[in-house]
């Protein structure tokens, strides 16, 4: 139920999750804002979609090579124990906003502090697309 739900309403019942606002563009491919995405489970949908992706399937570890990469600037941190909520925000996604983990190592490692600027990545793997 949670990795793969099989309705919006589990998906947002179920823990967390990211709801983006995304267009089809042709089997296997969408675009959020001005950015296009893999999503194989995009398949032959077409039209307006809704991409759920839960927080910790948008990674911070990305290269300029990556699919799937987008830049987001870190507007709010949450600590919760063995894990920090971030939400960030990207103009490539049409100005949609994100939920993400980093463990609080990470954040410390890296220095992340609202207003910093990270490399994202979502996992086209995980993404689950509803109409």
């Amino acid at each position: 139920m949670y990795r793969e739900p099989a309705s919006p309403f589990v998906a947002d019942f179920v823990g967390r999750v990211n709801v983006i606002n995304a267009q089809t563009q042709g089997p296997g491919q969408l675009r959020i804002g001005n950015t296009s995405f893999q999503c194989p489970q995009a398949g032959a949908a077409q039209g307006e979609i809704k991409v759920y992706l839960r927080p910790e399937d948008v990674v911070a570890d990305s290269a300029p090579t990556d699919n799937n990469r987008f830049d987001a600037r870190v507007e709010k941190i949450e600590f919760l124990g063995s894990y920090c909520l971030l939400q960030v925000h990207s103009p490539q996604l049409s100005d949609q906003r994100l939920w993400m983990t980093l463990s609080p190592n990470a954040l410390h490692e890296r220095a992340v502090q609202p207003g910093a600027t990270l490399a994202l990545r979502m996992l086209p793997e995980r993404m689950r697309v509803f109409a």
